[in-house]
């Protein structure tokens, strides 16, 4: 018996006899069943029983093999999705949190313009209102993007409140100057309410693959709803 550089009992296999790993096997018949991946590093027996018969036990292994490749590859993934959506779910709660923090209009805008690239991991974040009407005093100057009407019916499908683009331009008309560095995004349409303006948050990525439509976009549109209320506590009374 030796001991494992990572402290794992193992069994010296210059002093171990063939005898005495069968009468293990024998005696633990599930041995290799609760360890599948060490049949990987097993080697058949071959036997030849004439060149008109072939030895099916080989091919039998080498599927076992393959499926249990598949099986781990289809594990890491899964897992793999798993903290990927938990690391969304962090950053979208800690963006609500900073939203509610606002204590007004232009500081819920700066909070928009300055703090949600970070904590949603993007370029640019842009909150734009389709509107030919004045707006709240200070609210152009803290980067709210002021839209003509009908323009954000260009931005996608207009019966879907989120839009995931992957390997795309950014729009000037929603960045400025920072779309020349984008390349994915993602359009969240908002409605503030039947007499308030239409509006839109777009996010910008400079990785391609950041937003993809195949992904989901249930925080996102959670964020989104948050968002809408937000606004409405700070531009229905004033739009």
């Amino acid at each position: 018996m030796v001991v494992s550089s990572d402290g794992v009992k193992a069994l010296n296999t210059d002093i171990v006899a063939p005898d005495a790993v069968e009468a293990f096997l024998e005696r633990n018949p599930s041995f290799l069943n609760d360890r599948p991946t060490l049949l990987q590093k097993l080697v058949p027996p071959q036997f030849d029983h004439g060149s008109v018969v072939v030895d099916m036990q080989i091919f039998m292994l080498d599927r076992l093999r393959d499926q249990l490749k598949w099986t781990n590859q289809r594990e890491k993934s899964l897992l793999e999705a798993v903290e990927a959506n938990s690391q969304i779910q962090r950053r979208v709660y800690r963006a609500v949190d900073a939203l509610l923090a606002a204590q007004s209009f232009e500081e819920l805008i700066h909070c928009i313009d300055e703090d949600l690239p970070s904590q949603f991991d993007v370029a640019k974040v842009a909150l734009c209102i389709e509107t030919d009407k004045p707006l709240p005093y200070g609210a152009e100057n803290a980067g709210l993007m002021v839209l003509p009407p009908g323009t954000i019916n260009r931005f996608g499908d207009i019966h879907r409140l989120v839009l995931l683009l992957a390997n795309t331009k950014g729009d000037k008309a929603l960045f400025g100057g920072s779309a020349g560095k984008i390349q994915s995004m993602a359009h969240l349409r908002l409605d503030f309410g039947a007499k308030a303006p239409r509006g839109l948050l777009a996010l910008g990525s400079a990785e391609p693959d950041a937003f993809d439509p195949n992904q989901s976009t249930d925080l996102l549109s959670f964020f989104a709803q948050v968002l809408e209320r937000c606004v409405q506590r700070w531009l229905n009374g004033d739009l």
